[in-house]
Order: structure tokens, then sequence, then C-alpha cells
């Protein structure tokens, strides 16, 4: 069963400069799919974009949480990778909200409330890096080794969960009731910015990592229409991934997770 999330009330910003209201996207973030989203509606399209990252971080999250305090010795190589990515796609992620996405949404969807709370969130994110710079020194080994941070690491992501599920679900609240107003081509300005900007980080990172990463945290359905890729190259880039990366990997979501 998927998940499913109470309504959020939400504070619009903008409501003076918009009296008269627009149709709200009703679209299911658990249930994204080829059937379910019409993706050429740019709207629609933008939302699923929104909807997909959001579930990255989430789901890399939990799986950090799940995993950080009970990983075996010679499996924490591989899982203070991933660990270093998770903690990496959330603050890539603040970094556009706050540079491309907030800025260009700003006139029609005022998301100020939003950047503020990234403050808190950051807090602990930042946190997470320390233990991840301690977890590095433990790996080195010798006598003055530090002990693996695990449970430190666990109790501070299941900490930044708990803040960001609420803040995540606001974002894409607003956007859904009010995403009808921003017109096209402020759509088409931050796919283009966006595109390149994610671009860029894919190909310092390694290509075949960060697309396989990526796919290892969308369930089937979700793959029908994120990334918007043919079948036949996801399906290489799966299979080039688990090839080259497999350990790593391998600390991604469940079934269950996949849901989440």
């Amino acid at each position: 069963m998927a998940s499913t999330e109470p309504t959020m009330q939400v504070i619009d910003l903008n409501a003076e400069k918009f009296p008269e209201p627009v149709e709200p996207l009703k679209i299911d973030k658990f249930n994204l799919s080829a059937s379910t989203v019409d993706m050429k509606d740019h709207v629609a399209a933008s939302m699923v974009g929104l909807f997909t990252v959001h579930a990255l971080v989430r789901r890399t999250l939990r799986c950090v949480a799940r995993q950080a305090g009970s990983v075996t010795h010679s499996q924490r190589p591989a899982f203070l990778t991933y660990a270093k990515v998770a903690f990496y796609i959330l603050e890539s992620h603040h970094g556009h909200e706050e540079n491309l996405w907030f800025p260009l949404m700003k006139p029609y969807i005022d998301f100020t409330e939003s950047s503020h709370e990234h403050e808190e969130i950051e807090r602990l994110l930042h946190k997470n890096l320390e233990y991840t710079k301690i977890a590095e020194e433990h790996l080195k080994g010798g006598p003055n080794a530090p002990e693996w941070p695990g449970e430190e690491m666990a109790s501070t992501t299941e900490r930044l969960i708990e803040l960001l599920l609420p803040h995540l679900q606001k974002e894409e609240t607003l956007a859904c009731l009010y995403g009808r107003r921003v017109p096209k081509s402020v759509y088409d300005e931050f796919e283009e910015k966006i595109q390149k900007a994610v671009m860029e980080e894919m190909k310092q990172n390694g290509m075949i990592w960060s697309v396989s990463f990526q796919l290892r945290h969308f369930n089937k359905k979700e793959k029908e229409i994120w990334p918007p890729m043919p079948t036949p190259v996801r399906v290489i880039f799966e299979f080039l991934g688990w090839l080259a990366y497999g350990k790593r990997l391998a600390f991604g979501p469940t079934e269950e997770e996949l849901k989440m």
C-alpha cells in the first residue's frame, strides 16, 4: 500500500496579487506513472520533477538512518560513499531551490517560508557532513582512529527526516495549488537552467554512477516517466551501474521504501 499524507494548510503570500483562483494540480506523488500523469502538460511535468527529487531526498536519507548504526566493518567504505551522496543530494537540491526555483517562482508562488526553514535543516545536514569526516578517519585505521559514528549519523538523520517531511510537503502543496499561475516561459527558463546545472554535477560525479544512483531510488512505475529517457537507455544505465557500483547501490531502498 502506498504512503499517504494528511492535507496540509499553507499560506499564499501572493493572494492579493492573484485574487482569481486557478485550478490546482491533482497529482498523487505516491502513484506517479505514465498512466497517472500527463507529461505533455508542462506544469504537471515540472511537478513530477519536484516530486521525484523530493522522493530521492526522502528515500536516500531513510536508507542512511536505517543502516548507519548497523553496517558491518567490511561494508563501511561502500556505505560511506552512499551516505555522502545522500547528503550531497540534499545540499545540491537546496542550492538549486535558493538560486533557481524560489527566485523564478516568487512573483507567482512565494516560497519565503520554505527558504527560512532551510537554515535548521542545513544545520543538521552539516552535522552529518562532520560525521562523514569522522567516518573517513575511522576507515583509515590506526591507534588513534575514532569509533564509527554510525549511531550518531543515524539519529541525526532521523531528526533531519522529521524536519524535512513537512517541509517538502509544504513546497509540494504550494506548487500544486498555484502552479498554473506561472507562465510557461518561466517553467521553460527554469527547466533550461536546472538541466544545465544538474548535467554539470552529473559529469563531475560520473554519468553512470549519477544516473544509476537516481534510478536505484525510483520504483518501476516512476521510471516510466522519470528520468525522461528511452527504456533501452535506462536499462543500460541500470545494468552498468550495478556492474560497477553494486556494493554501493545495495544500500538503496527496499521495495516498501520505494513506495514512500
